[in-house]
């Protein structure tokens, strides 16, 4: 029996899907009782289903096995023709054991499908913040769609400016024949989405009295179907659909769970998001071939240059944006003079092909530079050409997202963060409850035996299970939710529990996590959770710096001051290069890859810490040789003793 646990063990490290391990432990189990055929019916709570192995010996003696969890889960096990010899009790061991196994495996499906479903909102954010054309923006969010779901095929349905068809475009995957179909609202189970706002999730979509336009197109193929509205402020756009198939002579297809539905609707919201957003930048194109009279009127910051890209008219809007004193610093400057630079592209290139009359529409970067303060705006920037108006001028149009950019990446850090807490404190307390009963049957152990090396491991068991009810207590602070008004926060306690969760994940990646406390240091006044915030980035940077280098070493300190309390991150990285080291604060600067950051982490510590009248800087590690941020915080003031 021994073998095939293994075996079942090994399969559920390799399964992706529950009915994947399902179909292997079947084929496990019935060899290891000598062929019997083995039935195996499941009940999850996202996935059922029933597998069969093995081949029938009546000559055998029939087994059944059941196993039940308290969230409702349920497997039945039949065998038949087992052998004489096999104890029902090692069959009932076996199918609990497989399905424990089962059980990781969902959850583990579960948390790498959310996994996936943030990484994809995240990008899609991105993809919505840059405005693209329509079209491309969803078939990018179809094709990741259909990865997230595993689903065969995809379609957008908008509706029709006479608002009585859809039509359909663009779809994907074996969908794709029915890209460019009309579908009436009243005749088509996508139009009575559409109509009604509420989703359609069927197991085949043939069955749908109204789904007869898009089940003929697709031919004998598709069955399961999942479609879900688009809604934007003025009410249902269009309709969303996934779809999955059957090959003939194939086992038949799983229906969209609820967790489909939900990962759908959350996603159908972006698009329909990204749609509205897509039509408003259009609409801000068009208008833009008016603009040459508006200029100086309009709220927008805006420019009329030459071909060339030398600047012939700005507006009040636009002088604030390049950071200069008055429209005559502008005036005859190129745009590359008053610091607009764009994304992968020169000036020049923008501006060729305007003459075609293609408006550009992209992401550029503004650097006061005239003014001598060096900000940086980061701008989205249309340019349209005015023959319209009979002029041979360009019109630069910028809108200046810097300030929204760095709110809503801001939000998307704080929602993560907060998420990531949830989670560490539903774990923590669900390992406390187990962790008193280790100790207690330890302590127990050491009091009831005479053998000195048994006593010398129940102490051991003590002291390590102390050890790690330390670590879930550092946790369940650190999971905390964010206090709402300043509260005095002390610091070396909020360092101590940073420090010793890292260094238990840091250990396998040989990088030492050191702490100095001053127990000088007194406590600060702020917002705890963001001042923990502080500590995690600056931490998580030096993680990075150090990561796959020899003797790598993070090293946290604080020190008492008067009136002030200051804490140090350093590390033995390869510090900080000179060219970059006036830009490390900026919003959405970084030297790590898109995957890897946002670049708002130093920019929300340094916010963080000027709230509370601290300051942030960084300086060389003399003792490391890394990168060195310094953190002051003035100190909480001494609380009054009150005398009765």
């Amino acid at each position: 029996m021994r073998e095939a646990l293994q075996a079942l063990l090994r399969q559920a490290t390799d399964a992706k899907r529950s009915v994947q391990f399902w179909h292997a432990a079947a084929s496990i189990l019935s060899d290891w009782a000598g062929g019997a055929r083995l039935t195996i019916r499941y009940q999850g709570i996202n996935e059922s289903g029933s597998v069969t192995a093995g081949a029938d010996d009546r000559s055998g003696r029939s087994l059944t096995a059941e196993w039940r969890d308290p969230e409702g889960r349920h497997v039945h096990a039949a065998m038949a023709g087992a052998p004489p010899a096999l104890p029902a009790s090692e069959l009932e061991a076996a199918i609990e054991f497989a399905s424990r196994l089962a059980v990781m495996v969902g959850r583990r499906a579960a948390l790498e499908r959310e996994r996936r479903l943030g990484t994809f909102v995240v990008e899609l954010a991105r993809w919505l913040l840059a405005a693209p054309e329509t079209q491309l923006l969803l078939r990018y969010t179809l094709q990741s769609l259909m990865e997230l779901v595993e689903a065969q095929g995809a379609f957008v349905a908008l509706k029709q400016p006479d608002g009585q068809n859809l039509r359909i475009s663009p779809a994907l995957g074996e969908a794709a024949p029915v890209d460019g179909l009309v579908l009436g609202l009243d005749a088509s189970a996508t139009g009575r989405v559409v109509r009604t706002g509420e989703p359609i999730m069927t197991a085949d979509l043939r069955s749908e009295s109204d789904a007869s336009p898009i089940a003929r197109a697709l031919a004998e193929g598709v069955r399961a179907a999942l479609i879900a509205p688009l809604r934007i402020s003025q009410g249902t756009v269009g309709a969303v659909g996934l779809l999955r198939y059957q090959a003939a002579g194939a086992p038949p297809t799983p229906p969209f769970s609820l967790h489909d539905l939900h990962y759908v609707s959350a996603v159908a919201a972006h698009i329909a998001g990204g749609i509205e957003l897509s039509e408003a930048v259009a609409a801000t194109r068009a208008a833009a071939d008016r603009a040459h009279a508006m200029v100086d009127a309009s709220p927008l910051p805006m420019a009329l240059v030459d071909t060339a890209g030398t600047v012939r008219q700005v507006n009040e809007a636009a002088i604030r944006v390049f950071g200069i004193t008055d429209k005559e610093a502008a005036i005859g400057k190129h745009l590359e003079k008053l610091g607009l630079s764009p994304s992968g592209i020169t000036v020049r290139l923008i501006l060729a092909g305007r003459q075609q009359g293609q408006p550009w529409h992209g992401r550029v970067l503004v650097t006061q530079e005239l003014s001598g303060g060096g900000d940086r705006r980061i701008c989205d920037c249309t340019v349209t050409d005015l023959r319209g108006l009979g002029s041979q001028d360009l019109l630069v149009a910028l809108y200046d997202r810097t300030d929204e950019l760095r709110a809503q990446r801001e939000l998307i850090a704080r929602e993560k963060l907060a998420t990531v807490g949830e989670i560490a404190s539903g774990v923590a307390h669900e390992v406390n409850n187990p962790l008193a009963a280790i100790r207690m049957e330890a302590e127990l152990l050491g009091r009831s035996t005479q053998d000195t090396e048994a006593s010398a491991a129940a102490a051991t068991i003590v002291r390590e299970v102390d050890r790690a009810a330390r670590i879930v207590r550092s946790l369940l602070r650190l999971a905390r939710r964010a206090d709402s008004t300043p509260v005095r926060v002390q610091l070396n306690e909020l360092v101590r529990d940073v420090a010793e969760i890292r260094q238990r994940v840091l250990r396998a990646d040989n990088i030492e996590v050191r702490a100095r406390m001053d127990q000088g240091a007194e406590s600060v006044l702020g917002l705890g959770q963001e001042l923990q915030q502080v500590v995690i980035n600056l931490v998580t940077n030096a993680e990075h710096a150090v990561r796959g280098r020899p003797n790598a070493v993070i090293e946290l300190a604080t020190e008492g001051r008067e009136g002030w309390v200051r804490l140090t991150v350093e590390d033995s990285g390869p510090g900080v290069p000179p060219d970059v080291r006036s830009r490390i604060f900026d919003p959405f600067f970084t030297t790590k890859s898109p995957d890897e950051g946002s670049g708002l982490g130093l920019s929300i510590c340094q916010r963080v810490v000027a709230e509370v009248g601290g300051r942030i800087w960084l300086e060389d590690s003399e003792t490391l040789g890394g990168a060195k941020f310094v953190v002051e915080l003035p100190a909480a003031p001494v609380q009054d003793t009150v005398v009765g």
